[in-house]
């Protein structure tokens, strides 16, 4: 497999935020995203039939498009989606299912038969890294079974909450059946990455159609990403940490 672009959306509004907000990509920007990777020659797909298109044919210009959290705005993205005869893969942390915000089951089952995939954003949307194994178990295989119960589709994709992970989150997640998995990464996705640890790229409100191309074909620029990967192990120590020492879950 040749490098996959993976893109990570999280709320689509309708109209723009008063104030930028980075995890919320307006539909008038993001309209203009999709417009421009189509145009451009990108064929756009769920993570999952992304990763089977490149095993099939690595030179196919594939990108993957990722929705976090199953915000009910959503609606505003596969509008847009359906325009461009593009596909995505929605990530549902199921404990949130129907609060207020976010689809309800109705919902999630319509765009389940409309061809996006849905995957598993764990039930409580808690950090996967620092938990003891029967919850991490839990997490994983509970949201697993009620996404399938639910929507009588299959649940082969996970998406870590807060884009954390370890060598042992990942192994419970192949182990509870799942095929891929991402985080955040901010990086192109290459060949030899781990398949239950793909990396992501995160899309911005207002960016320009040339800061897209680049960030599609290089990945995401300066040195942020790479900082915040060589943070990692010492963020989790201090998240750990605070969880049993304090009881305070940090993110």
């Amino acid at each position: 497999m040749s490098a996959l672009p993976i893109l990570m959306y999280h709320g689509v509004p309708a109209e723009p935020d008063a104030v930028p907000d980075p995890l919320r990509v307006p539909a008038a920007d993001f309209r203009t995203q999709i417009a421009t990777l189509t145009a451009d020659g990108w064929e756009l797909l769920g993570l999952t039939e992304a990763l089977s298109a490149k095993a099939a044919d690595p030179r196919r210009p594939v990108i993957a498009l990722t929705f976090d959290d199953a915000y009910d705005d959503f609606l505003n993205a596969a509008v847009v989606l359906a325009e461009f005869g593009a596909r995505s893969t929605l990530y549902v942390p199921t404990g949130s299912v129907g609060s207020p915000g976010y689809l309800g089951w109705d919902q999630l089952g319509a765009l389940a038969a409309a061809g996006v995939e849905i995957g598993s954003h764990s039930r409580q949307h808690h950090p996967m890294d620092t938990l003891p194994p029967a919850a991490l178990g839990d997490e994983l295989v509970r949201s697993r079974a009620e996404l399938t119960a639910r929507l009588d589709v299959p649940i082969r994709s996970f998406c870590y909450p807060h884009g954390y992970s370890n060598r042992r989150a990942r192994r419970a997640v192949a182990d509870a059946g799942y095929l891929n998995a991402c985080v955040i990464g901010r990086r192109l996705a290459r060949p030899a990455d781990d398949r239950f640890a793909l990396p992501r790229l995160q899309p911005l409100p207002g960016m320009s159609r040339d800061e897209l191309r680049r960030m599609v074909t290089s990945g995401e620029p300066g040195l942020s990403p790479v900082v915040k990967r060589a943070l990692q192990p010492a963020w989790r120590m201090a998240r750990l940490a605070s969880t049993r020492v304090l009881m305070h879950e940090l993110t």
